[in-house]
Parts: C-alpha cells; structure tokens; sequence
C-alpha cells in the first residue's frame, strides 16, 4: 500500500487531512494513492521522494510531503465516494463536491509550495538535479521571488516551477530576441522581464486549472455565490490571458521603438573605418 509508506494507520492520516470518515482504510483509498504519488513523483522526481521518505521524524519536508499525498489522494478520491453515498441513498450536492474537492486541492498545492521552498532552501543535491531545477539555468526569471516583484504569485514555489516549462516556451518563441538585443540596456531590461512574466501568466492560464493558481491570481475568480459555472469561470480566465498578452504586446511595441532608435544613432559612415596612417588634408 503506498499510504502504508508515509502514515502508520488511519488516524496518522486523518491528522494530515479534514473529514476522513472512520471506517475509510488504506486499501479503498490505494488507487488514488497510486495517482497521487504519480503526479507528486513528477514534481519531485524519485530520488527526491526517497530521501523525503527517509529523512527523520519531525522533519519538515517529510511532513509537507504526508500533507500533500493526503490531501491530494482525497481530492481524486471525492468523486468516488459521491457515486458510493448516491448507492446509500445519501443526497450529495454538485456545489458541496465541488467546494471539498477544492479545498483538499488547495491544501495540496500549499503543502507542495512548503515542500518545494524548503527544497530550494536546504540546497537538496537530489532536488537540484531535477528536471525543473537543471532547466533555471536557461531561463531569465530564476527564483520564485524573482517573478513574484514582476508579477503577484504570492512567492509559490510550486507555481514558479510548475511555469519553467512555459517561461522556456515564451522565450523560445521570441521573447529571447528582445532580451538579446536590449542587452545592456537596464531601462528596457525590467521592461522586459515584466513582459515575460505577464506573458507566462497568460500562457498558464489557457492551460492550467486555477486551483493550480496562487491564492492572490485565484481570487480574481471568486465568487459570492455558491454556485459556480465552470463554462463562465473558462471564459473569464481567457479574458484576463487575452488582456495580460495585449499588455505585453503594447510593452514590447514600445521597446521596438527604443531599440530602433537606438539602432539608428549607431550609424557606421566611412570616416568611421579611418586608420592611424590616413593622411587627412584641411582646405581654407
């Protein structure tokens, strides 16, 4: 059993995540166990989830890795247990799902955010060599605190590697031209980094689940109600991608005019080549 690995019985468990009912056991809960180890594995790498796993009792990141395989293993679980209580005749609302399927998700990427800092903090050689740590080296926003000063991300850590793949993306695709050519130029290089940020914000939110969004970019799509609609929420998500992508077009429209103009007080005439020996003749 893969819960068996990080909790000692069920009431180890519980202690980790809200309202596990009492006669639930490890082995109902296996499959999205498996599912949830799966996703975290992908985050961390397995050298890195072995050496969590081994480090000792109390230790932080062992505790922040417990959290958040339990509360992501019921987030996948919830869908299950409403089909079991319908069966038992017990009416389960589609907003109360919902609501706990959020919150256990939330509880998940806050604990994954904890896990992922002390990571960076610690200077783990197993979390350096991961695929998201190795791929900083390319990139022009290097640490979550970082993109946090060019765009809110309320400093996660998750969510800054989670984006390494899309910020890679939006250089690839011509961000890395600008940088290349205002190299040198600190007025258009804060310029510029902001335009990446904004533009990998953009970019994850066309792909990314907003549970998977800070609290303070989450918030914008808050309702009061309690019932949502996933179709507006979709739709108002692509609007702030769409409005976030017209800022950066209209930032780097700008900066090709500085760059132009800069360009063209570099003007090279043929005086510009005269060598030492050139003879030059002055006529009254």
């Amino acid at each position: 059993m893969i819960l068996s690995e990080l909790f000692t019985d069920m009431a180890d468990f519980r202690r980790r995540a809200p309202y596990v009912e009492s006669n639930v056991t490890f082995e109902e809960l296996n499959a999205s166990a498996l599912s949830a180890r799966k996703r975290v594995l992908a985050t961390l790498g397995r050298e890195v989830w072995n050496e969590t796993l081994s480090a000792p009792e109390g230790a932080e990141t062992k505790e922040a890795l417990r959290v958040a395989v339990a509360n992501l293993t019921l987030a996948k679980q919830t869908v299950f247990d409403v089909i079991r209580r319908r069966k038992d005749d017990v009416d389960i609302y589609k907003h109360e799902q919902e609501a706990m399927r959020r919150a256990y998700a939330d509880n998940y990427f806050c604990a994954m955010d904890t896990l992922t800092r002390l990571l960076d903090e610690e200077g783990s050689a197993a979390w350096l060599n991961t695929r998201y740590r190795k791929a900083l080296d390319g990139l022009r926003v290097r640490s979550a605190a970082d993109f946090d000063e060019l765009y809110p991300i309320d400093e996660s850590y998750l969510f800054f590697y989670r984006t390494v793949p899309l910020q890679r993306e939006a250089l690839d695709e011509g961000m890395e031209g600008y940088f290349t050519r205002a190299e040198g130029r600190e007025d258009l290089g804060r310029t510029l980094l902001r335009c990446l940020a904004k533009r990998v914000v953009a970019i994850a939110l066309r792909r990314f689940d907003i549970i998977e969004f800070p609290p303070t970019i989450r918030s914008l799509f808050d309702d009061s109600t309690a019932s949502r609609s996933a179709a507006d929420e979709q739709r108002r998500m692509l609007q702030l991608a769409d409005l976030l992508e017209s800022e950066v077009k209209a930032a780097l429209a700008d900066a090709d005019l500085a760059l132009a103009a800069a360009d063209e007080t570099a003007v090279d005439t043929e005086t510009s080549f005269n060598r030492p020996d050139d003879k030059i003749y002055l006529m009254a």
